[in-house]
């Protein structure tokens, strides 16, 4: 049977299979910048080119917007909370062969919002986090064969957990996630529960003459024996508002392996922060199917908002 790209809407083809599109890889507890109050607004729009053979296809869109906030509270502790979208289910597919066609429509993904606590000791820091994840989604199939058609219909409600914990030094970092857990309740009131995977993250930072290096090994822990359990590299560097970053990262979805290309640029806004642009490149491939996505990312960091100057 052959796949033709009809249309993609917020998300990858490949997020038909298992929960879909994990977004928090290379992802840590970490804050950024210590001892200060920050609040960080991201826009991420996204266009995304799929081909196989001789077919193209594309489409634009807007994820929602994202919120994170980071307060200083005493003796070197940090206060830290916000939103993300951890796994995205949203597809729209067209197969046919010389007689039947399937078209599937998904929409919907796992939403998580954060909480946690960082405490800075001397160059150390250590932090924890807990996660709530939510979210909503459903699929329609139409299947069309000899002039008959059946429209199935399936909607998926979830709710589940996480915890984070990690300890960064400016030369190295380890971060732990585990205790996952998301339980699905389908239209007929059927309930599975999914148990997330472990996730263990290394890095090292040495500098390269004025270029300091991030090396990152992350390996992802599926108790599931039907997805992989990926290891994937991302290795970076930075010398003032100008950064690049390149990684690999295969899915837990087997067969399918993810490339990607990162460029920053952060403008600083005087008295204020800084406006962080980041131009992200990627491709996922699998069988003759590839995918190329292009998703530039605007983030407003406001610093200092919780401190009253004095004159």
């Amino acid at each position: 049977m052959s796949i033709l790209i009809a249309l993609l809407v917020n998300g990858s083809v490949f997020s038909v299979d298992g929960i879909g599109r994990d977004l928090s890889t290379f992802r840590t507890p970490f804050l950024e910048t210590q001892g200060i109050g920050q609040i960080a607004f991201t826009l991420n729009p996204e266009y995304t080119l799929l081909s196989q053979g001789g077919d193209f296809r594309g489409i634009f869109w807007t994820n929602p917007l994202k919120l994170s906030i980071s307060i200083p509270v005493i003796s070197g502790f940090t206060v830290m909370a916000g939103n993300l979208e951890r796994f995205d289910q949203s597809y729209d597919i067209y197969l046919q062969d010389s007689t039947l066609r399937i078209h599937g429509l998904g929409e919907g993904a796992i939403e998580e919002v954060y909480a946690g606590v960082n405490k800075d000791i001397g160059p150390v820091s250590i932090v924890a986090t807990g996660s709530y994840l939510f979210g909503t989604a459903w699929e329609i199939w139409n299947y069309s064969i000899s002039g008959y058609t059946i429209i199935d219909t399936f909607l998926y409600h979830y709710r589940g957990r996480m915890f984070n914990c990690g300890l960064r030094h400016k030369i190295f970092s380890v971060a732990y996630e585990g205790f996952g857990e998301v339980r699905m309740v389908k239209l007929e009131e059927d309930t599975l529960t999914i148990d997330l995977p472990q996730r263990l993250s290394i890095g090292v930072y040495p500098k390269i003459g004025k270029w300091p290096l991030g090396i990152v090994y992350e390996h992802s822990l599926w108790n599931d024996t039907a997805y992989n359990s990926p290891h994937r590299f991302r290795i970076s560097a930075h010398r003032g508002v100008f950064g690049v970053a390149c990684y690999v990262s295969p899915w837990y979805i087997k067969d399918v392996t993810e490339y990607g290309l990162d460029i920053n640029y952060a403008i600083p806004l005087r008295n204020v922060g800084s406006a962080q642009l980041k131009m992200a490149f990627t491709m996922r491939q699998k069988d003759g199917l590839r995918e190329f996505q292009f998703a530039p990312k605007l983030t407003f960091l406001l610093n200092e908002l919780f401190t009253r100057r004095r004159k």
